[in-house]
């Protein structure tokens, strides 16, 4: 009885292992990106280990895990700084509270206050917003082919004023 528990404890550890293989939060798992050159503005240079273009001028980047990490987030920062300084520019200083990317969500989440949000102006600024935000989601690991503006409570996330999608 004792070498049948001793046998599944080992497969236990084995398999415990093995899953422990790969793990997306690995800090020295290697990571590449290749990104389009339209959407490349070099800023993942100083993140990577290695940094290759092809002839169509595509960029392959190589990361550690916790360099991709450090990257992405603090792309995210820099593109949703730059999203909220256009809204701002395009408003009166008290507009609006926020903008910023929610890659879980293949989102810019842009938080106005209530009786903020116009359907006409969000329409026509979202295209801007989206353009941001193409150059984060193509620099990805995994880039993503759509992604949506959404206009919603600063103080509310779940009260969505109104969301525009946007495909490659």
């Amino acid at each position: 009885m004792k070498r049948i528990i001793a046998i599944v404890l080992a497969v236990l550890m084995l398999a415990t292992v093995f899953a422990a293989c790969g793990d997306s939060n690995d800090p020295n798992r290697k990571v590449t990106t290749t990104v389009k050159s339209q959407y490349d503005d070099g800023f993942a240079k100083s993140y990577a280990t290695s940094v290759k273009t092809d002839d169509n001028g595509n960029t392959t980047y190589e990361f550690t895990g916790s360099q991709y990490d450090d990257f992405v987030y603090d792309y995210n920062n820099k593109v949703s700084s730059t999203i909220t300084k256009d809204i701002a520019s395009k408003h009166e200083s008290n507009y609006g509270e926020y903008a910023y990317i929610k890659e879980s969500e293949n989102s810019v989440i842009i938080g106005l206050n209530p009786g903020e949000y116009d359907e006409a102006t969000c329409k026509a600024e979202a295209p801007a917003c989206a353009e941001y935000a193409w150059s984060f989601f193509q620099n990805l690991e995994k880039p993503v082919s759509s992604i949506k503006v959404v206009y919603c409570n600063a103080n509310d996330q779940s009260e969505v004023y109104g969301s525009f999608d946007f495909s490659l």
